[in-house]
């Protein structure tokens, strides 16, 4: 049945009980004015099994509404009690005043239903008292403490019995117990530590008005029924359960006020907070001094195991790349089995990370998701563990008691979490950090190594001239030059690009000086040259890479140039005598595209250039070529080749010079890719 049906029937049973109660105070008021010498109706065995009956389905109603209070608002449910009292206190004094206003034939009954009316609000505020002073003993939970109240309502339900059995009996096997148990009960007034200076104040004043209520309440249990002249058994209220109840609730609310009125000058709160304070910064050390993901999540678990004093606990990451669930990364005191049947019923981490904010199951055994599971566990919290940036996954706590885990718990649990959130992030950047720092420092001794493989300074003499200049986009790349001067005195000269940047290409980009030192000791012919690099690139290069190159020979003897143009860009020649510039574009595939015997039989005969004093030659990548401005546009060849006309007459690194800076000027930043030019003059 849902709760709020069983709440009506109760409330239904209650009312119909009370009214069965006014009857018989009706009945007895009836045969009051028909005999003198009436029968004490209310005294009978009936009437003392219906006012028990009444107790205890007020009570279960009383613990039905009042028994799971949730939040701890010390102010506001003394406050609300006060009010509850203070109701019942108003309906007295009323009806005192009327009974003494009313005619002798119908006070009896008005007297018969005051006191009846009286009873129902001493019952209401001493059982709310019960259930108040309950929650405040049960903060926090323990099992020690759930055990003790267990065995204090057994002995209030013991005392149910003494109305229909009275008996000295009764009397004596449960007042003893009854007052060991209360004072037990009394000292657990923890919440009173957690209370600032105004709180106490204010609970204090509270808990002395409610003092004076339950006073007031004692003394109109003496007197209202001779002022109502109302005839009962006094035995059927000297001892029993609603004696047993108001005894608890003054020891308790005496207890609270002694309490109360010695920690009011104290500092403890502030000396509490102050230690809160001194083990949350432990614990941020704790969790910022490791880089681990791994230490981290476990320093977080075990302050928040021991903050909410937690039966077990784990946490979960968000999952990562081809995984389908969050990964559970920490766990303690918990059985995978035990985790993985919670994670069945209800995706948490997801949810509070969406969120962004705590979920707490008070009762798992009534919630829709976990009523089904037979665990051990009752409360489950679980916490989101996030940065501004990146969501982590998330802490669960969980305890084998109902409502476990108060605000200042969740609150401490929460804080722990988020400072997790940030020490997780500076560990994750201080680890890109250093990866990066290892990367540049990979690439910088890189660098430092292709710098060597490239030549500091090209060969020469009185007849040939030449300066090549060259700059990578990233720390490495693939542009190549290289010159060897042969003992016959003529010049092997390549220019190359290897596709793609960085690393990558700087690898090959070794691979082709490699293959250009083996083959120019060869004394291969052009030709044969190419024809051979290209076989030796395509066995070291993967599949998708190649070089482009062009490879020239030059015979200073015979004043002239062989040149095989492999892919690269074409070069330029300049010739002195009727300053004509001619375009070298005649080539083949470059290296590595195709991989086969054909490659040699596609391969056109060299270029053949004759050359005189004054001459240049000019060749260079792509990086100059399609180097763009901030409108995309590239810098071509028509600018390369009013660079080389309007220097033609200055030396080889001027012609150098005036390309690249007239690229650079054009894009009005750095080249976007390695660029590399070599020039020639030949004097």
């Amino acid at each position: 049945m849902r709760p709020r049906v069983i709440n009506g029937l109760l409330l239904a049973i209650v009312i119909l009980l009370w009214l069965l109660l006014l009857g018989f105070h009706l009945m007895q008021q009836m045969v009051s004015v028909l005999r003198t010498d009436q029968p004490l109706i209310i005294g009978s065995l009936y009437y003392r099994a219906s006012l028990v009956a009444f107790w205890l389905s007020s009570l279960m109603l009383a613990g039905r509404l009042l028994g799971n209070i949730e939040k701890l608002h010390i102010s506001g449910l003394l406050w609300r009690l006060f009010m509850t009292g203070m109701v019942g206190v108003s309906l007295i004094l009323v009806s005192t005043f009327v009974n003494r206003m009313m005619s002798n034939p119908i006070k009896g009954y008005l007297s018969a239903f005051f006191f009846c009316l009286a009873l129902a609000a001493v019952v209401a505020y001493f059982l709310s008292a019960l259930f108040i002073f309950r929650r405040l003993i049960f903060y926090p939970r323990t099992r020690r403490k759930i055990t003790t109240w267990q065995f204090f309502t057994a002995v209030l339900l013991v005392g149910m019995v003494y109305p229909v059995y009275g008996s000295e009996y009764w009397e004596r096997i449960t007042y003893v117990p009854l007052v060991l148990v209360s004072l037990l009960l009394c000292s657990h007034v923890r919440w009173v530590s957690y209370l600032n200076f105004n709180q106490k104040l204010r609970a204090l004043g509270l808990l002395s008005l409610n003092i004076l209520v339950m006073i007031t309440y004692l003394v109109a249990e003496q007197l209202l029924p001779q002022q109502l002249g109302i005839r009962i058994d006094d035995s059927v209220f000297e001892v029993g359960f609603l004696t047993y109840v108001v005894i608890f609730s003054m020891v308790y609310s005496i207890f609270s006020v002694l309490v109360l009125f010695f920690n009011l000058p104290t500092s403890s709160v502030f000396e509490r907070e102050s230690l809160e304070i001194a083990s949350f910064e432990k614990i941020n050390q704790a969790i910022q001094a490791n880089l681990d993901f791994t230490e981290i999540l476990r320093t977080l678990l075990d302050a928040c195991l021991l903050t909410a004093n937690a039966r077990a606990g784990w946490i979960e990451l968000t999952p990562v790349e081809g995984m389908a669930d969050p990964e559970i990364k920490i766990r303690s005191r918990i059985s995978g089995s035990d985790v993985a049947e919670l994670r069945e019923s209800y995706n948490l981490t997801q949810k509070v990370l969406n969120e962004q904010k705590f979920y707490l199951v008070r009762h798992m055994g009534k919630h829709k998701s976990f009523r089904n599971q037979r665990t051990r566990f009752r409360t489950l919290l679980c916490v989101p563990v996030y940065s501004n940036s990146t969501a982590y996954g998330a802490v669960f706590i969980v305890s084998d008691l109902v409502n476990a885990f108060e605000e200042v718990t969740i609150k401490s649990v929460s804080s722990y979490a988020e400072q997790a959130g940030i020490a997780l992030e500076n560990a994750r950047l201080i680890k890109s950090n250093i990866e990066l720092e290892r990367y540049q420092e990979q690439l910088k001794i890189a660098k430092e190594v292709q710098t060597q493989l490239l030549p500091r300074q090209l060969p020469g003499d009185r007849q040939i001239e030449m300066f090549a200049r060259s700059e990578n986009a990233d720390e490495v790349g693939g542009d190549y030059f290289d010159a060897i001067k042969t003992p016959d005195g003529r010049y092997r000269v390549a220019i190359g690009d290897v596709s793609g940047k960085g690393t990558t290409a700087a690898f090959y980009m070794a691979e082709v000086k490699g293959v250009f030192h083996a083959l120019a000791a060869l004394d291969l012919d052009p030709h044969t040259f190419v024809a051979t690099a290209n076989q030796a690139m395509s066995e070291c290069m993967q599949k998708g890479a190649f070089v482009t190159l062009t490879y020239l020979e030059i015979n200073p003897a015979l004043k002239q140039v062989a040149m095989i143009r492999a892919g690269h860009c074409p070069g330029y020649f300049y010739c002195a005598a009727n300053q004509s510039l001619r375009s070298l574009r005649e080539g083949t595939l470059g290296l590595g595209i195709l991989r086969s015997g054909n490659y040699r039989s596609m391969m056109p005969a060299p270029t053949l250039v004759s050359y005189r004093p004054g001459d240049v030659l000019v060749l260079f990548t792509d990086g100059i070529v399609e180097a763009r401005d901030e409108a995309a546009n590239e810098f071509g060849y028509e600018r390369i080749e009013a660079m080389i006309r309007d220097h033609a007459r200055g030396s080889a690194g001027e012609i150098a010079d005036a390309i690249v800076n007239s690229a650079k000027l054009f894009t009005r930043s750095k080249l976007q890719d390695d660029y590399t030019v070599l020039v020639i003059r030949f004097t």
